[in-house]
């Protein structure tokens, strides 16, 4: 028998197993920016075809090889059965030289590399072989090898590399005889090794042939792959043209897709959707024309009434003029009237007179000041003065310098609490309305214990609120939604000087900056006036720089009573 050196397992590549990332990273990211889904499909079923073919060709020549295997095994089992029918007769004889020349004529058939016979001990007692080398050495039948007769085994050597090995046992038949039925003896075995290298290498050529054969196919099938790839996709592109066209206006643009799967319900629906598209732009035109018309008539008739209130605000104007001037000139002729006969006749006339003349004089001044007044009232929403940056608690502190002889005769605390801001308006309107309110609160502060005047400001998130808060006589509940009018004065105000104009001035002041005006009070509480500035005025909010500040809570307790003061 002939030797079985051992096989060594191949050594397995492990460095090639894996790899860096951007190897297959950076090409997958290059495909899906250039190559469109078309081509990735196309490239999806080349890819499973030659997967497909290379699966199948596997397959085949797996399954050829060891078909192969079985036949050449096959093969050699019945070319050890004849030999040990024939050689039964020469090994029992141990005819060694007839059973050598048995195996060099067999050596002669195709595939067949040795012929070995051996005897019952294993020995081998004649050997046929290929490899001349081998004939100088007679292997011997290991017990091992016994437990596997008439097996086909393959093995493999450094000369013959890949064969097929079967082992038969050779068997004489003793003679029947009464006491026993018909047995056999062991006289041998023969052993028969065959290659089947020429017919795997007629395989390889005919694998190797298939294999050209599935690529030509492959290639040859790319055509028509790329061909049935358009032939799907051309309702898809017909759907992206009608878009494109529908994007530029074209809506009146339809897809002739008359198919009975998704596609076909994605292009009615698509058809659809251009329909409800286009109706609903009619509509909108029609919507457009329609309100361009409306806009038109209400421009028209916003400039006639603009101009009807531009002339009711000149009219305005002159008739307030010519009131001014008429009331003002006889009211000028009485003053010069009264001051010349005090001038002249003073020391004629008796004391009475003369205290009569002077309260005409006064008089007369306190209605040239009301007609004046009632003048700029008239005034402030319609002529707008300079624009500029005023400081707050600058313009106060002004003011304390002026009302400083009235607050230190009735002992009156004027207070200015932190953080006043700087508001973007005019700056005698601002004037105009801290003078009123420090002046009304001056004027009703009674003569309590705590004679205290305080302004400050806390700031919203759109909006200034200020306030003036004093702790006078108060306002009765009544009375609180008279004081913004004009000739409004309460109950509490019978004995104390004033025209009843200055709050009604504050009130459409602050209304010009789009802010409201309303008192908090309770008679013996005193009262808080608060007015709000719009954001759009103060420099601060606009700049995101205010923060939220929580002013100081109002003085009047429970059940005061809130009046915003709007026109």
């Amino acid at each position: 028998m002939a030797p079985h050196p051992e096989n060594p397992s191949p050594q397995i590549d492990t460095a090639r197993a894996g790899g860096p990332p951007w190897l297959w990273q950076k090409p997958r990211a290059w495909l899906a920016t250039h190559i469109g889904l078309e081509g990735r499909i196309l490239g999806a079923l080349m890819l499973i075809l030659t997967a497909a073919l290379a699966a199948s060709s596997w397959v085949w020549a797996s399954q050829s090889t060891a078909g192969i295997t079985d036949m050449m095994g096959e093969q050699a089992r019945q070319i050890a059965y004849t030999l040990s029918l024939a050689a039964k007769p020469e090994i029992s004889a141990a005819n060694t030289q007839a059973l050598q020349s048995m195996g060099a004529d067999l050596l002669k058939t195709r595939n067949i590399l040795f012929v070995a016979f051996f005897n019952t001990d294993g020995k081998c007692i004649a050997l046929s072989h290929r490899d001349p080398d081998q004939q100088r050495s007679l292997p011997s039948l290991k017990v091992a090898d016994v437990q596997s007769l008439t097996q086909v085994k393959r093995q493999n050597s450094p000369v013959f590399g890949n064969y097929l090995e079967v082992i038969v046992p050779i068997l004489e038949i003793l003679p029947v005889s009464r006491e026993s039925s018909a047995a056999s003896r062991l006289v041998g075995y023969v052993s028969v090794g065959v290659s089947p290298a020429r017919e795997e290498a007629q395989m390889r050529r005919i694998d190797v042939v298939s294999a050209g054969i599935g690529c030509a196919l492959v290639l040859a099938s790319m055509p028509m792959a790329y061909l049935l790839v358009r032939r799907i996709f051309r309702p898809i592109r017909q759907l992206v043209h009608a878009s494109e066209r529908i994007a530029a206006g074209e809506l009146d643009t339809r897809v002739a897709i008359h198919r009975h799967d998704a596609i076909g319900d994605l292009a009615r629906a698509f058809n659809e959707m251009v329909k409800t598209v286009k109706q609903q732009r009619e509509a909108l035109q029609l919507a457009n024309v329609q309100l361009e018309e409306k806009v038109t008539q209400r421009t028209a008739q916003l400039e006639t009434a603009n101009k009807r209130l531009s002339n009711e605000i000149a009219e305005k104007e002159d008739f307030l003029r010519a009131v001014s001037h008429d009331l003002n000139a006889p009211l000028r002729n009485i003053a010069g009237m009264a001051t010349t006969l005090l001038l002249k006749h003073r020391e004629k006339l008796d004391e009475d007179a003369v205290h009569r003349l002077e309260r005409i004089q006064r008089n007369v001044e306190a209605e040239t000041d009301l007609i004046a007044e009632l003048l700029e009232l008239s005034r402030i929403k319609t002529r707008r003065q300079k624009m500029e940056m005023v400081e707050i608690a600058a313009l106060v502190r002004e003011l304390e310098d002026i009302f400083e002889n009235d607050l230190k005769n009735r002992k009156i605390s004027l207070v200015i609490d932190p953080d006043l801001p700087v508001l973007h308006g005019e700056r005698a309107r601002f004037r105009q309305v801290f003078q009123n309110l420090i002046d009304n609160a001056i004027k009703y502060m009674g003569e309590g214990p705590v004679r205290q005047i305080h302004v400050g400001c806390k700031m919203r998130k759109t909006e200034a609120e200020f306030y003036v808060r004093d702790t006078g006589l108060g306002i009765d509940e009544e009375d609180i939604g008279k004081v913004f009018f004009v000739f409004r004065r309460g109950k509490s105000s019978t004995n104390i000087a004033g025209k009843g104009v200055g709050l009604a001035s504050v009130k459409s002041i602050v209304e010009t900056y789009s802010g409201t005006i309303w008192v908090q009070s309770r008679p013996g509480e005193g009262s808080t006036f608060r007015f709000t500035i719009n954001g759009q005025h103060v420099p601060a909010l606009q700049h995101g720089t205010a923060k939220d500040r929580v002013g100081p809570p109002a003085e009047t307790g429970g059940g005061a009573v809130t009046i915003n003061a709007r026109s």
